[in-house]
């Protein structure tokens, strides 16, 4: 690979561009509040970014769906509640003047926040029930008939609300009351769980279908955010966004009315993930911070640069799988989705790609809680748990598949049976997973091959992206939080609305059961429908759980107050607490 060159030229230029940038986008002497004036805040943190560079910047939609929107938008649009590092939940106490309270009125259940009198946009609109209520009805539906947006990764939690009303001093007081009782209510109208909350003033339009283009267009990078609007601590100015060095510079917002930024700016410039361009930006100052997929090499060389750089490896909720189409003409047969699932070795797939860097790695066997949740429970069958290419050639050829001169399997109507395996780009971890995955694949008759998919992750313009369905299978990982209902989205049919169920499978009864764990309050009950619902993800075999990724977390020994958040908050959580030396 020749990435490494590239990658290091990527930092240089980067930096030199993110400098020009700050400087046109309105200086810090005009800036302040919050925390202070521009004259107490210091220094700059430069966040090398290890995922591709955000396409588009609006979370709700899948060219906005990426790590690396969340990163810079989570720190932009304002959210009820924050998810902390130990995976608790708490109520954001700059945009709130309280604890939300949660009351059951007969079947219905109603929330009520009350926001703080200070919260404002940047351009000194009030946050109000308005940006609640406009919030709900923007991700309420997928269906145009009723209003909604086919364009929405998710509606869940947000189509059991019956209305959002405002009320009190200034519109201050919101009123959310749901049709049927939602127990994640909390991960609602928060920008740690996906989404946030929206400015109103500038979005809302009163025909729906004007709404959905407004929706499905999103906040295209080159463009920035409609007005450079921010109801959080940090601003992102059109501006001071370069496609070019892939450099994006957030500025302390004028208007915030909490705590911070400490510091003049915070640098996000994509690195990829070498690891020669991460130790090298790290080791001469030009890279603060790093947050790349984890791997031996990388993490030995990180650790050899201490004491001046601090590290530390976490296993978060988010975990790699492998996910199949199942429109594709092999994939969409249950034997050879099983056949591929009890071809492989997972255990040597964690052995070879986690496990060289953690001894607490394993393989994962549930897809809807993780190995360090008290919930999570063992629900693969036998069958799976251990390589078994016999049984896998048996399935093939009860298909149809006979045997070629080579080894490989072939279908008289669906011809070879070789399957590519997409991923994203520059991912060496993901690049291995697959590696290793080929030869088992290959013992059972199953041609499979590598392939680095710049496009996975955009919209449906782009045919080989996940939600055009245009790959047969591909490795990926799902970032979550400890709010499960969000995999609502991901398993439920697709006749509910693509969502982000990539794979196109699902039936009547997992349906039925996610209406009962999204409304279920008893956590031990909730518990009890997941592990079920999961246990019938195996009998499809659409998706394969492969292991429960851990998050590495690298940054420079002057900057205080970082600590990783292995969840949707990423590792720039807590960034307008941050001081630098």
């Amino acid at each position: 690979m020749n990435f490494s060159r590239r990658g290091t030229a990527l930092v240089a230029t980067g930096l030199a561009g993110a400098l020009v940038l700050s400087a046109c986008g309105g200086g810090d002497d005009d800036e302040g509040s919050g925390g202070g004036s521009a004259s107490d805040r210091s220094g700059q943190v430069v966040f090398g970014e290890s995922t591709d560079f955000p396409e588009n910047l609006f979370p709700n939609i899948a060219a906005g769906n990426a790590t690396s929107t969340a990163n810079i938008i989570n720190g932009i649009l304002p959210g009820a509640f924050n998810v902390l590092p130990d995976f608790s939940i708490v109520h954001n106490e700059n945009l709130l003047a309280e604890e939300p309270t949660l009351e059951t009125e007969g079947d219905k259940q109603v929330n009520t926040y009350v926001l703080n009198d200070d919260a404002v946009w940047s351009d000194g609109t009030p946050i109000t029930a308005d940006d609640f209520e406009f919030t709900w009805r923007s991700n309420r539906s997928t269906d145009p008939a009723d209003g909604g947006c086919p364009s929405l990764l998710s509606t869940t939690g947000y189509e059991q609300i019956e209305s959002v009303e405002g009320s009190g001093d200034d519109n201050k007081t919101v009123t959310v009351t749901y049709t049927s009782p939602f127990a994640d209510w909390q991960s609602l109208f928060s920008s740690d769980f996906g989404g946030g909350i929206l400015p109103a003033h500038i979005m809302d339009n009163d025909d729906p279908a004007a709404l959905c283009e407004t929706i499905t267009e999103g906040w295209p990078i080159a463009e920035g955010l409609p007005d450079d609007i921010s109801g959080g601590p940090w601003q992102l100015k059109a501006e001071s966004i370069d496609v070019g060095t892939q450099t994006v510079v957030l500025t302390p917002n004028p208007e915030w009315w909490g705590e911070g930024p400490n510091i003049e700016r915070l640098i996000i410039q994509n690195i990829g993930n070498d690891p020669t361009t991460a130790v090298q930006g790290l080791q001469n100052g030009e890279i603060d911070l790093i947050y790349p997929q984890p791997q031996l090499d990388l993490v030995d060389q990180v650790e050899g640069l201490a004491p001046n750089v601090e590290s530390d490896i976490t296993f978060g909720l988010s975990f790699e799988h492998l996910d199949f189409n199942a429109e594709d003409q092999h994939l969409a047969s249950l034997p050879v989705r099983q056949a591929i699932t009890m071809a492989l070795d997972r255990e040597e797939i964690v052995a070879q790609t986690v496990g060289q860097f953690s001894s607490d790695a394993e393989v994962l066997q549930n897809r809807i809680f993780f190995n360090n949740q008290p919930q999570y429970e063992d629900t693969a069958p036998e069958e799976y748990k251990e390589q078994n290419v016999e049984q896998a050639r048996q399935l093939l050829e009860g298909d149809g598949y006979t045997q070629g001169p080579d080894g490989i399997y072939t279908h008289p109507q669906r011809g070879r049976l070789a399957i590519q395996i997409d991923t994203t780009a520059n991912n060496p971890l993901r690049q291995t997973t697959i590696e290793v995955m080929i030869p088992q694949l290959r013992e059972a008759g199953i041609e499979a091959s590598f392939n680095a998919n710049p496009d996975i992750f955009a919209g449906a313009e782009k045919p080989t992206s996940l939600e055009a369905g245009g790959f047969q299978a591909a490795v990926f990982a799902w970032v979550g939080s400890p709010f499960r209902s969000a995999t609502q989205s991901i398993y439920w049919s697709p006749a509910n609305g693509l969502g982000q169920n990539y794979s196109r499978q699902g039936t009547e009864e997992i349906d039925a059961l996610y209406e009962q764990f999204v409304q279920e309050p008893d956590a031990d009950e909730q518990a009890r429908l997941g592990n079920e619902i999961d246990a019938l993800l195996w009998e499809q075999v659409a998706t394969v759980p492969l292991y429960q990724k851990p998050t590495f977390i690298a940054y420079n020994s002057r900057i205080s107050g970082v600590e990783d958040n292995s969840t949707q908050a990423g590792p720039l959580w807590n960034s307008e607490t941050w001081t630098v030396e």
